[in-house]
């Protein structure tokens, strides 16, 4: 059982991303998907501080993760601008894949 990528908040800037990585992100593995949720969540509570680039770019520093996946960088780019209601709808949207969709742990 999945829904689509988001809920309530498909905009144009979401669906460049449905565009390329699918309706349900299914392009996406589960690690790029519970990374992409941990910079979404820094996103959110910095309240646009940073770009998403920035916050992604921070995380992966400060968590010493190495250089950020290609596919991130790309997700990043396409949604730079994103805003904080955006990003809570695509958390929503990445929860219930991570739990009961195409990316739950098997």
């Amino acid at each position: 059982m999945s829904n689509l990528v988001t809920y309530y908040g498909q905009t144009d800037l979401v669906n460049k991303l449905v565009d390329k990585y699918g309706q349900y992100l299914e392009q996406l593995d589960r690690r790029t998907k519970l990374l992409f949720r941990t910079i979404l969540s820094d996103y959110v509570f910095r309240a646009d501080s940073m770009s998403l680039k920035e916050t992604a770019e921070k995380i992966f520093t400060s968590l010493l993760i190495g250089a950020i996946p290609e596919k991130l960088f790309d997700i990043c780019l396409i949604l730079e601008g994103i805003t904080v209601d955006e990003a809570e709808s695509l958390l929503e949207a990445l929860q219930h894949q991570l739990r009961w969709g195409n990316a739950q742990s098997k």
